[in-house]
């Protein structure tokens, strides 16, 4: 039945139910019973057979039908009834109807399995009938009749062999209808009857209804035992694959609703396995369930929560291989998607987790070693090349720790190179003995200089060929040699240090003497020789350089470095004609060098030391006690006919010095001007500068004198030196006649310098001079009011100026005045009269204010001339009220009283002015008089007779202007 069987499947899980358990019980063999061997039985002839007849389904049901219609005993007849049940069940399974004919032949079939039921309703055969009528109801869709037929079954035949299918069947029922609670019911019914393979499927439907209900873990922990059983089973590879790749999938879909890996994690640890706990499941097993869980994500593009997975397990299992695996996938994602950065830090995890210094490399199998060198060789080239190049450009400070982390990735790499295979070998990587070079390199650089040295020497003298493409035997000894000697100026109380160094130096020119170093270090110890002063050994030493055994790759400039030191001995020696001798040949030996090709800068350097020792023989001898002043001026001579050196300088003070005591003033002044532009930089300058200033002054040569020191007030900054310079400087610019230099001067120092005040005071009154000169009044004005300010403000601090401070401050007071009183007369009370008014005496008050201001200050010059012109400023301003234009269009009488106002109002100013000039004439007591006091005499003499006839004169007026 087919059709019956295809239904009663698991819809989602493509598996078989078990087959009719009532052919299987009637078939079974009978083990009782002895059977012959092959050796008894006789020869078998197939011909003695007859054909056998076959007997069809068909004719079987007929012949049931016949034996019916004889209507045999109750008994019988119950036995043929139920037999022919199952062969209409056989033959329907057998058959292959249409839909509609299928259908009608199961409702036949149920017809017949409830009229069995109804007629024989204690027959022992009736719980396969049950059976058979529950999954015939359930094949026509009438699924709860279907149930209840189970449910019925299972109540009479609770111990039913069919209990477990059917308990399954009824939880698939339960769930197709949505009721989850009632078919997580039924399949633990199911789990505690079935055997493996429906336990599996009831696991699966049990995981299914909790997820639906939404309890995701439990439905995570039905899932996984589920999965486990595919691990207990006896199953084909395919079937086996198949079923792990579904259930690992709904476990991926359940977990993806949670933390997913973070879920699936604690699954892991409280999810049983096999007998218990303490058994855990296989490594690549629980990788195979984080793998299907990225899987998943990635296919959902939850790329970071799939990246989590392998996260999460690696640091779970981090001594599996298969964590290894995921953490390069985690790099080829990073690969992928372009994240650089990224990638490179998983690609450092990889290093640090599962190479040569991890936990994971030491109980790693060898096959598993080898399956991860390849990647490991390839990232730990990559990093330790990065950062080798990153130790070379760091900082002086930041080397040794740069160069530490390296030492880790060249020693890693070292163990993981054997490691390759041929076929895996990459060209592009380092060989293996480039890399003990670099780690040689990063053990100096990081501090490790002992162990550096053992690697330097291992590659620099080797008992094989090398196998490096980057360096060679040579250059591996020499930076030996370089380290020893290193580590021999570290430690230079250490005897055995300094004998390790001169080993490696003898070796070094033993063993490479071709090397372009070796004569270079046959020169060192030439100058070790010479810095210990063992002199005697000095030529024995140099002829190893000049004298190298293979001339073609002779260094002339090592050659000519020792005999320089040849040369330097004769000078320690004090042999000065033997050291100018050799200094002179070598001088031309480098002359010529430098005429052939252009001079490098250790050549040039070397020629200016050997001309400055020259030099400095030539100065000592110009140096020699008992010589006369002549004598020192030839060698001194002579010493400056040599090129350029240190000495010089000196010897050009000391000519200069030597002129200077010889009184010959313009050939010193002369070679102070050299001196000053060609060592603008000696300590000398400000002597030189006041020698110049003396021969100047000596000369009488005002202008050089100022220009001298106008130089010097520009080179330096304000201060006191700068103050007395720029006065002195403006003075000689004064004395010989540059009025425009001399303005600038003093104007500077004004506007700088306001102490000490005399002097400030002094150098505004000249900048009035010089202003004078150009009649440019309104400067002139701007200094005599500083002149007054600054007086005034010294006397506010000070109490008083001194007397020529005064002096200048009452002159430039009264000029001030003079010059407002000038304004004041340029005014002409004109109409409109109130605004010609208010200006004539806006310049009158003015004038008055600094006219008595000068007056302050008591000096006798000034005092008499000031009074004298305030009394005759209220003169004029009596006279101009009376002499004012009048308003036009004022009759007789309004004119009359307009006078008559305008002489009330004159009148107080006349009476000022006789006031004043009383006053002035009252300084002949003191005793003083001059013209002003005069003056004033003459103006009383003119105004006394008015004052005394005022009336009179105003009726006059009045008479006259009727």
């Amino acid at each position: 039945m087919r059709a019956i069987s295809g239904k009663l499947t698991i819809n989602t899980l493509a598996v078989l139910l078990l087959t009719s358990l009532l052919a299987a019980c009637s078939s079974a063999p009978d083990k009782t019973v002895r059977r012959p061997t092959l050796a008894e039985l006789a020869a078998f002839d197939k011909a003695a057979l007859a054909e056998p007849q076959r007997v069809t389904a068909a004719q079987l049901q007929q012949v049931y039908q016949d034996l019916l219609a004889l209507a045999p005993a109750a008994a019988v007849r119950q036995k043929v009834l139920y037999r022919l049940s199952q062969l209409n069940t056989r033959q329907l399974e057998l058959s292959e109807l249409e839909p509609a004919a299928e259908q009608q032949a199961l409702l036949t079939l149920i017809a017949e399995y409830r009229a069995l039921l109804a007629q024989f309703p204690a027959d022992p055969n009736n719980e396969l009938i049950h059976y058979q009528l529950a999954r015939a109801l359930d094949l026509t869709g009438n699924s709860q009749a279907a149930q209840q037929q189970m449910q019925l079954l299972l109540k009479q035949y609770p111990q039913s062999e069919f209990a477990a299918e059917l308990w399954f069947r009824i939880g698939d029922i339960y769930y197709s209808q949505g009721s989850y609670a009632e078919a997580l019911t039924a399949f633990a019914q199911v789990l505690a009857l079935a055997g493996p393979e429906l336990t599996q499927h009831a696991l699966y439907m049990s995981g299914w209804s909790h997820f639906q209900l939404q309890h995701y873990a439990a439905a995570d922990d039905a899932f996984l035992q589920a999965l486990d059983l595919t691990y207990h089973q006896r199953l084909a590879a395919d079937e086996q694959q198949s079923l792990r790749q579904e259930l690992q999938r709904i476990l991926s879909i359940s977990l993806s609703y949670q933390q997913q890996a973070a879920s699936l994690l604690a699954l892991l640890k409280r999810a049983p396995f096999r007998d218990g706990p303490a058994e855990q499941r296989p490594v690549a097993y629980q990788a195979a369930l984080y793998q299907a869980l990225a899987d998943f994500l990635f296919e959902k593009e939850l790329n970071q929560a799939a990246l989590d997975s392998y996260r999460v397990f690696i640091a779970d299992q981090p001594l599996a291989i298969e964590a290894a695996r995921m953490q390069l996938q985690l790099v080829q994602y990073h690969l992928d998607y372009a994240e650089a950065d990224a990638a490179e830090q998983a690609q450092q995890s990889f290093i640090n987790r599962f190479g040569p210094a991890s936990a994971f490399w030491q109980q790693a199998r060898p096959n598993e070693q080898a399956e991860l060198a390849p990647r490991l060789a390839q990232y730990l080239d990559y990093f330790g090349r990065n950062k080798h190049q990153q130790a070379l450009q760091a900082s002086a400070a930041a080397k040794p720790q740069q160069f530490a982390s390296l030492v880790s990735y060249w020693q890693q790499l070292l163990q993981v190179h054997p490691l390759l295979a041929a076929e895996q070998g990459d060209d592009s990587l380092l060989w293996p003995d480039d890399i003990r070079y670099l780690l040689a390199e990063a053990l100096a650089e990081s501090g490790e200089r002992e162990a550096a040295l053992a690697a330097y020497q291992q590659l620099g003298y080797p008992t094989t060929e090398l196998d490096a493409q980057s360096f060679t035997a040579e250059q591996a000894a020499y930076r030996a040699l370089l380290l020893s000697e290193a580590l021999a100026k570290a430690a230079p109380a250490d005897p055995a240090a300094a004998d390790i160094w001169w080993q490696q130096q003898q070796q070094f020119v033993r063993w490479h003497s071709r090397h372009p170093a070796a004569q270079q270090v046959a020169l060192n110890q030439l100058t070790d020789i010479y810095q210990q002063q063992a002199y005697s050994s000095v030529a024995e030493y140099a002829r190893r350089v000049t004298d190298w055994p293979h001339p073609e790759l002779s260094n002339r400039q090592l050659v000519n470095e020792a005999l320089f030191i040849v040369s330097q001995t004769e000078l320690a020696q004090d042999d000065y004609t033997s050291a100018e001798q050799s200094i002179t040949q070598l001088l031309k030996v480098y002359a010529a060098e430098a005429s052939a090709t252009a001079a490098s800068s250790v050549v040039a350097q070397r020629y200016q030391l050997l001309t400055e020792q020259l030099a400095s023989a030539v100065y000592q001898q110009a140096q020699q006690p008992g010589i006369t002043i002549t004598q020192q001026l030839q060698h001194i001579e002579r010493l400056l006919q040599l090129p350029v050196s240190e000495y010089h300088q000196s010897a050009a003070y000391q000519q200069i010095s030597l002129l200077l005591e010889q009184q010959a003033l313009p050939e010193a002044i002369s070679l102070m001007q050299a001196y000053q532009q060609r060592y603008p930089n000696s300590a000398e300058l400000p002597a030189i500068s006041k020698a110049m200033l003396n021969s100047y002054e000596q000369l009488q040569d005002w202008q050089s004198a100022a220009d001298l020191l106008s130089q010097q007030v520009a080179a330096l900054t304000s201060g006191t030196e700068q103050q007395a310079l720029l006065y002195k400087a403006a003075g000689y610019y004064w004395q010989a006649g540059n009025s425009e230099a001399a303005r600038l001067a003093y104007r500077s120092y004004a506007n700088q310098y306001p102490e000490p005040h005399i002097q400030a005071q002094e150098a505004r009154a000249r900048l009035v001079q010089l202003y004078q000169a150009q009649n440019d009044t309104s400067r002139q004005n701007f200094w005599y009011q500083r002149i007054v300010n600054a007086e005034q403000q010294y006397a506010n601090k000070e109490g008083s100026g001194n007397e020529r401070s005064r002096y200048l401050a009452a002159e430039a007071a009264l000029q001030l005045g003079l010059h407002n009183s000038a304004l004041f007369s340029g005014v002409s009370l004109r109409q409109p009269l109130r605004d010609n008014l208010k200006k004539k005496q806006g310049h009158m008050t003015a004038a008055i204010k600094l006219l008595q201001t000068s007056m302050s200050w008591q000096v006798a010059d000034f005092y008499s001339q000031a009074q004298y012109q305030i009394g005759e400023l209220y003169q004029q301003m009596a006279a101009a009220l009376l002499n004012s234009e009048r308003p036009k269009g004022l009759d007789a009488m309004a004119l009359e009283q307009y006078d008559l106002l305008l002489e009330e109002q004159a009148y107080p100013f006349e009476e000022l002015a006789i006031e004043i000039y009383q006053q002035n004439t009252a300084l002949v007591s003191q005793p003083l008089y001059d013209k002003w006091i005069a003056a004033s005499f003459s103006k009383l003499a003119e105004l006394s007779p008015a004052r005394y006839r005022k009336p009179a004169v105003y009726l006059e007026l009045a008479d006259e202007a009727y």
